[in-house]
């Protein structure tokens, strides 16, 4: 990185990153002044780095979980669905893996020109900015140990890159598995052609991809790209997750109306309810874009770290909400390990082909 030459100073230079100071060159060849710029409030980074770590340890749970639970439903199905689902999982644990290791180092980098403009080399004088402002009692500190402080920086964004694909590459997979889950949900519904359901959630999943890819080059903090990216993952997660809950609800009404009240009660359960919708996903990706538009547009207060927590921790909850849908296919509570809450081709009852825990009716294959 090239150092500015004499016709640059007084103009001002910014570490752009996660709490980093504004920095500016002033009257001297050999000397950067200290700004008011982004700081940041110990307690919340501390708050910040434990919900991480609870998140990923949770993630890491449910992870293994689901991976036990496929490697003992392999015994029963003969389908290459379950191998698929296999890989999914760890392709999801790989993802977010990596996601997260790039993400610490990013951080350490980051905090790294930060220790370095705060240490005992600074000197506190008055200095004037280029218009000749008086602005008294700001910090100096040699030109050397700023750029030191860009170099870290400068590392620390190539890290950040690597992390915010892991983050956009956790997304896609958390929306493929959640649009594959609801066309299994909506299966011989619309004279037998389930993929007219997942249309619209189909081109919302093209506009994520898209969303994804330029949001990376700004590690999504551009306000254009990543609240475009925001938007359209929260948009795909409503969609299916209310087509989801209405086909739920609807199996529930035609339980009721065949067997009378009380029978179909599981499907309002809200556990069943919450892990068969991504409802948590939905959620998390409500107030990542919420704390997108309200952070201040300098990053100068808590909404700002808000954001930085919600990113980071996203991944993690889009990992839980596959995990919960993968475990439920894995113990056989759905699909065709199962038939339960299995769209079938008959309208008839069929006890031949139904467990001892099932029944059909109306193109439904419940458990009762």
């Amino acid at each position: 990185m090239s150092h500015p030459s004499p016709n640059t100073l007084g103009k001002r230079y910014a570490l752009d990153g996660a709490n980093l100071p504004i920095v500016a060159s002033f009257p001297s060849e050999h000397e950067y002044c200290l700004l008011p710029g982004r700081k940041s409030e110990p307690g919340i980074i501390i708050v910040a780095m434990v919900a991480v770590c609870i998140s990923y340890v949770l993630q890491f749970i449910a992870g293994l979980v689901c991976l036990r639970a496929l490697w003992i439903s392999r015994r029963i199905s003969t389908s290459s669905l379950s191998k698929y689902l296999v890989f999914h999982t760890l392709a999801l644990a790989t993802v977010n893996l990596a996601g997260l290791v790039t993400a610490i180092f990013s951080f350490q980098r980051m905090f790294g020109p930060t220790r370095l403009l705060n240490n005992d080399l600074w000197t506190k004088r008055a200095c004037s900015h280029g218009d000749n402002e008086e602005v008294p009692d700001q910090l100096f500190v040699e030109d050397h140990i700023f750029w030191e402080a860009e170099r870290l920086h400068a590392e620390s964004w190539k890290l950040a890159l690597t992390s915010d694909v892991a983050f956009g590459m956790s997304g896609l997979l958390t929306d493929a598995i959640l649009i594959w889950r609801c066309r299994q949900i909506w299966e011989f519904t619309l004279f037998s052609r389930p993929n007219l359901i997942v249309i619209v959630p189909a081109f919302l999943f093209v506009g994520s991809v898209v969303a994804v890819g330029f949001s990376c080059f700004g590690h999504f903090r551009d306000e254009i790209t990543s609240r475009t990216y925001f938007a359209t993952t929260l948009t795909l997660n409503i969609v299916l997750t209310s087509l989801i809950i209405s086909r739920l609800w609807r199996c529930k009404a035609q339980l009721r109306k065949m067997f009378g009240y009380g029978h179909g009660d599981h499907y309002s359960v809200l556990s069943i309810v919450f892990a068969e919708s991504a409802l948590m996903n939905a959620v998390c990706s409500i107030l990542l874009l919420a704390s997108s538009i309200c952070k201040s547009g300098s990053m100068t207060s808590t909404m700002g770290l808000m954001l930085d927590v919600w990113i980071a921790i996203t991944p993690a909850v889009q990992a839980c909400s596959n995990y919960l849908i993968i475990y439920r296919g894995a113990r056989g509570w759905f699909g065709s390990w199962s038939n339960d809450a299995t769209i079938t081709n008959t309208s008839t009852i069929d006890f031949r082909t139904a467990t001892s825990h099932t029944i059909i009716h109306d193109n439904i294959m419940v458990e009762v």
